[in-house]
């Protein structure tokens, strides 16, 4: 989920205790004995021990394109195949596969010289879409990346890495390199410690491949230099490699649950979740973002949704689908191609249940759980209405509920027309998007009671009991 920016507002959050408008909901009879009956099978060993394996060191942070990537997509597949589902995909393949262009830093063949010397140790950084030559002076310029008299041509800064490091530094430094390229800066050569962290994401960049998509790039070369050998007079010469472009594999996971009913089983409910999250990139000594709140929770819960509507007899009347996402860190690139070739029409899915971050509740808020985009449809007050039988309430966020309703993979179904909201028990924690959002770290009773909660406040839904409709604006 693309929330980072969010954190504050988070911090000043304080959960509300009540459902706003509870009034307005559904009053619904209790589950019957089959459907109590299939909820057993959302237990907290069942959680644990799923999570446990999706958030492990050997998933190393399910970075996509990855191997363990594909690893984890397999193990989804393993576990819908044994919850009863059919694969979605050709041929009943529970994979919907493509390929991606993705681009890699080379890790040699540059070269920086002073006059005929070889410069001290450097290390490219970022390289462009094709091989940089240049020889001449290059001037030091300040923070806005002014060039004297405006010529286009590279330029160098030094960084302070007591100042600037630490783990805002890879962004801080690209950020500041697109300032730069705007201004007629055609390289851009970083003075600073090899020792660090610009140094290290520079390392880890030519190691794993990245998909190949304009949001953020950086499009000119950025070489490290451990030393400032150069005076404004010196002549120097740059020969830099163009990036890496190589294929890689991708999937979404996608199967269904068909309904028992003629009719209604042509509608469906879904239940989605990111697998990916942002690999072993780290720079420190704990150097893989496990992303077990983010968002190995979510697969989990859908996962835990999957044993419980698999266990359901009779099945409910709607079909029931189950999708695991590619690529929602990288701009929710995954479900943007799945709804351009949908597995199930897209105007036959009465609601999407995406599932986000449910694993540490906020202060006060354990067994509740949040909708974004409240205001966009009634999906919320009917799920607020069957998820208190189990002793869950659903409730509109204060803040975050309309700030993050496009801020992860519903948005791609709600671009199409479809319901789709996205459902978290949590929010923006010290550990997001950090190495340390390890599976040990989640309250699990608190994550098993909240997908007891989705289960039996969807399970309306998928009985073709109610339907939830947009909000009039």
């Amino acid at each position: 989920m693309q929330k980072l920016t969010l954190l504050i507002s988070f911090l000043l959050v304080t959960i509300p205790s009540l459902v706003r408008s509870q009034e307005a909901a559904t009053k619904l009879d209790d589950l019957t004995p089959a459907e109590y009956k299939a909820l057993e099978k959302v237990t907290e060993n069942s959680v644990t021990g799923t999570i446990s394996f999706l958030a492990s060191d050997e998933m190393a942070g399910r970075g996509t394109p990855s191997k363990e990537f594909i690893i984890a997509t397999a193990y989804v597949a393993s576990r819908l195949r044994a919850a009863g589902a059919k694969g979605l995909g050709k041929d009943g393949s529970y994979y919907l596969e493509s390929s991606v262009d993705t681009v890699r830093t080379p890790e040699s063949g540059s070269v920086f010289q002073i006059a005929s010397a070889t410069a001290p140790a450097f290390n490219l950084f970022n390289a462009a879409a094709k091989p940089f030559q240049f020889e001449g002076k290059i001037p030091f310029i300040e923070k806005d990346g002014s060039l004297p008299e405006g010529k286009a041509g590279p330029a160098a800064i030094v960084w302070n890495d007591s100042a600037e490091g630490g783990p805002s530094a890879v962004s801080l430094l690209r950020r500041r390199a697109i300032t730069f390229s705007g201004k007629n800066v055609t390289a851009l050569l970083v003075v600073t410690s090899p020792q660090g962290e610009l140094w290290k994401a520079a390392s880890q960049s030519q190691i794993e491949p990245r998909p190949d998509v304009a949001r953020g790039r950086v499009d000119i070369p950025i070489l490290l230099v451990a030393e400032k050998p150069w005076t404004e007079d010196s002549v120097c010469k740059l020969q830099l490699r163009a990036l890496l472009k190589e294929k890689a594999t991708v999937r979404n996971v996608a199967a269904v649950i068909e309904g028992s009913d003629p009719v209604l089983s042509k509608e469906a409910v879904f239940y989605s979740a990111h697998l990916d999250h942002l690999g072993g990139n780290g720079t420190g000594e704990d150097k893989i973002f496990n992303g077990a709140d983010d968002d190995a929770s979510g697969v989990t819960a859908v996962l835990t949704l999957a044993d419980a509507f698999g266990a359901l007899e009779p099945r409910s009347r709607r079909s029931v689908v189950f999708i695991t996402f590619w690529g929602e860190e990288r701009g929710m690139l995954g479900s943007k191609e799945l709804v351009e070739a949908s597995p199930w029409p897209l105007d036959k899915l009465v609601a999407g249940i995406n599932i986000e971050m449910v694993g540490r509740p906020e202060e006060g808020a354990r067994n509740k759980v949040w909708m974004t985009g409240w205001t966009e449809s009634n999906l919320g007050l009917l799920v607020a209405s069957g998820a208190r039988r189990v002793g869950v309430e659903n409730f509109e966020h204060p803040r975050l509920s309309q700030q993050l309703y496009g801020a992860s993979d519903n948005i791609s179904f709600v671009n199409k027309g479809v319901i789709a909201h996205s459902f978290s028990a949590g929010s923006l924690h010290s550990d997001y998007h950090q190495p340390s959002d390890e599976w040990q770290r989640l309250d699990l009773p608190h994550m098993t009671q909240v997908i007891r909660g989705l289960y039996a406040g969807t399970l309306p839904i998928a009985q073709g009991k109610l339907t939830p409709v947009k909000k009039q604006k």
